[in-house]
């Protein structure tokens, strides 16, 4: 089983409108890019009021990744203030076989 990391990007304030569809594009691309070549790597858009979050799930808790410098990338061009949490180590899928014997 391969080991996952999360992490996650805090936007405070959140970024304007318009600019979320940059994001959204961005993110729907690379999480498409990530599944067609069988990487671990996915994220997801959380608009709150007061601050945006995208979190991410990857192979590795590397943050220096292309993906990554495309995503801060566009946060700068947004002039989006945002800081990146450390990763934390978690738990994987069940093998299927462990999955289907229920909680324990």
């Amino acid at each position: 089983m391969r080991q996952l990391w999360a992490y996650a990007y805090r936007v405070v304030p959140p970024p304007p409108n318009d600019g979320l569809g940059q994001i959204r594009k961005l993110l729907d691309s690379e999480n498409a890019s990530a599944f067609e070549h069988a990487r671990a790597w996915a994220a997801q858009l959380i608009l709150e009021q007061r601050s945006t979050q995208i979190l991410v799930v990857a192979d590795s808790p590397a943050q220096n990744r292309p993906v990554n410098e495309r995503l801060e990338s566009e946060l700068r061009r947004l002039d989006a203030p945002y800081r990146v949490t450390d990763p934390v180590a978690i738990r994987g899928p069940l093998p299927a076989a462990d999955a289907s014997a229920g909680p324990r």
